[in-house]
């Protein structure tokens, strides 16, 4: 079998040159500029230089292959220039490397006459290796104790940026502040109040530094420290504090509800450090706040918040009183209650907490002890607030004998017998009546729980009363009744 095989096709290509890298700036002056680079790879026939001013007229000069530095020369003085190298061989052209630089400017002399005197005043601005300066310092959020400062890109890019500020005519205490080069921002803290700064910043590239853009910002003043608050009542509070640094005009008190409500504010003489705040609601969450003011200018805010009391309950009074119970009432207070608290005391006795749901107004008391005196206390609460506390005192009754019965009932006689109170008793009153309208009243010493009734008459029906006495006090009456 014949093995057959095509003519090869064939083109000719040309592969990309590689460009000169690492274009910068070494060194500057009013009318020159002198740069270096990275070789390019391969070979070339030359380099060439395209320089621009910020006027746009474009130059060129063609660098021999060999060189990897050149100075540009009658440059304008004071000007930025967009400067690139290509490499080049034949009509193939690399891709550009490109740096921004500037020239400098020139030193200025001014020379003014005065009474025969000659005073000579040189202004120098310095050349730096074709660095454009940081421009647009910009000063914000400024207060007593810091100030937030932002920049422009510096250009080329720097290698680390400096920045110093002092007091102004107090250059001993200039602080200097290192920064990473890609930094556009810095917050100074630490600052005097009411104090004016001088504030400068650098680009350093390498060992060269670039012209300082320098500016100046004065701090506010500082407000007043160590907001306290006492007395608290349910419609007022005192407000206590520290002077600020800074002089000022006075202060302004400013308070108002957290929840809904206007904002409403005093002003307080620079000679005082405390204030009462009148006029509040109560059982109500304030937030309070404090500053200087000197002029049109005020100082920060402090600010805390504040539950004023609630107020009391009122008219707390004990009614219906009996040997064992008493029925207790009370008029609400204006604040919202979730419950209150009673507590019922008698003689030296730990007292019985009661809580007693918010929405009541009365609360009847049971189980007391007869011919008792009763301390009660109250106070309302909601949450963690508390009202302060209202009393009133008042004593249950004398409570009667109990279960009196007549028994062993004869023709003429019945004995009488019963259960004595639970209080202390000094005698008993015991009378019996006949339906004939007979009444006989008879004293009954205290120990005694019976007595015979004698001389009865016959067939006739009889009520007896009982009642127990203790000094001027008797109880109620009970009764009982049989039929001789």
């Amino acid at each position: 079998m014949n093995s057959q095989q095509s003519v090869p096709a064939t083109m000719n290509a040309r592969t990309e040159l590689d460009s000169p890298r690492d274009l910068m700036v070494t060194a500057s002056s009013e009318t020159s500029i002198s740069l270096i680079w990275t070789k390019a790879s391969g070979p070339i026939d030359h380099y060439r230089i395209t320089f621009t001013p910020s006027s746009g007229i474009a130059s060129e000069v063609t660098v021999p292959k060999d060189r990897t530095s050149y100075t540009l020369t009658d440059l304008e003085p004071g000007a930025e220039y967009i400067i690139s190298i290509t490499a080049e061989r034949g009509r193939q052209q690399s891709l550009e490397s490109t740096v921004d630089a500037f020239t400098g400017t020139r030193t200025v002399e001014i020379s003014a006459g005065f009474r025969d005197q000659r005073i000579l005043v040189t202004i120098h601005v310095l050349c730096f290796a074709g660095f454009r300066p940081i421009s647009h310092l910009h000063f914000s959020h400024v207060t007593s104790s810091s100030v937030n400062i932002t920049w422009s890109d510096p250009s080329p890019p720097a290698d680390r940026l400096i920045l110093n500020y002092s007091p102004r005519d107090e250059e001993e205490e200039t602080m200097e502040v290192s920064l990473d080069a890609t930094k556009r921002h810095a917050v100074l803290m630490g600052l005097q109040p009411a104090t004016e700064y001088i504030v400068n910043l650098v680009a350093v590239h390498g060992t060269v530094t670039s012209e300082p853009i320098m500016g100046s910002i004065t701090t506010g003043i500082d407000p007043p420290k160590d907001i306290t608050i006492s007395n608290v009542t349910k419609d007022s509070v005192m407000v206590s504090w520290s002077p600020p640094v800074a002089s000022f005009d006075y202060y302004r008190v400013s308070y108002r509800p957290t929840q809904v409500g206007r904002l409403d504010s005093s002003v307080v003489p620079n000679t005082v450090t405390e204030f009462t705040i009148t006029k509040l609601y109560p059982a109500t969450e304030y937030e309070i706040s404090l500053n200087s003011v000197r002029g049109r200018e005020e100082s920060e805010r402090i600010c805390t918040l504040v539950h004023t009391a609630m107020d009391n309950p009122v008219d707390l009074t004990a009614t219906n009183i009996t040997p064992t119970e008493a029925l207790l009432k009370w008029k609400a207070p204006v604040s919202e209650v979730e419950n209150y608290v009673i507590v019922l005391t008698h003689f030296a006795v730990a007292g019985e907490t009661i809580l007693v749901d918010g929405d009541s107004e009365e609360f009847q008391l049971v189980d007391l002890l007869p011919r008792t005196h009763y301390t009660v206390t109250m106070y309302a609460a909601s949450g963690p607030l508390t009202s302060g506390t209202i009393s009133t005192n008042f004593s249950t009754l004398l409570d009667a004998p109990a279960n009196l019965t007549a028994s062993e009932v004869t023709r003429q006689s019945a004995l009488i017998s019963w259960q004595p109170p639970r209080a202390e008793t000094e005698n008993y009153i015991l009378t019996y009546k006949s339906t004939d309208g007979s009444r006989k009243e008879l004293i009954v010493d205290a120990e005694d729980t019976w007595i015979r009734l004698e001389g009865l008459s016959e067939s006739t029906d009889y009520t007896v009363l009982l009642q127990a006495a203790q000094d001027t006090e008797r109880s109620s009456i009970t009764s009982t009744a049989f039929t001789t």
